[in-house]
């Protein structure tokens, strides 16, 4: 995962892991602007308030 901050919010990449590479989109279509491909998806703006939701949806992902 890369966030990289920009004001009053982040741009978000994500890439899931190689031995499970699935679930980049299913993770980032929960939020507005996400879209992308199943082991690579990102969301365009993920303003302040929805980082916790986001680490949140992105631990209960990928966690083994």
């Amino acid at each position: 995962m890369l966030l990289v901050r920009k004001a009053g919010g982040y741009t978000v990449s994500v890439r899931a892991p190689l031995e499970r590479p699935h679930g980049a989109d299913t993770l980032c279509l929960k939020f507005e602007t996400g879209g992308g491909r199943e082991a690579a998806a990102g969301i365009n703006w993920l303003p302040e308030p929805e980082l916790r939701r986001f680490i949140a949806e992105f631990e209960r992902q990928f966690s083994a």
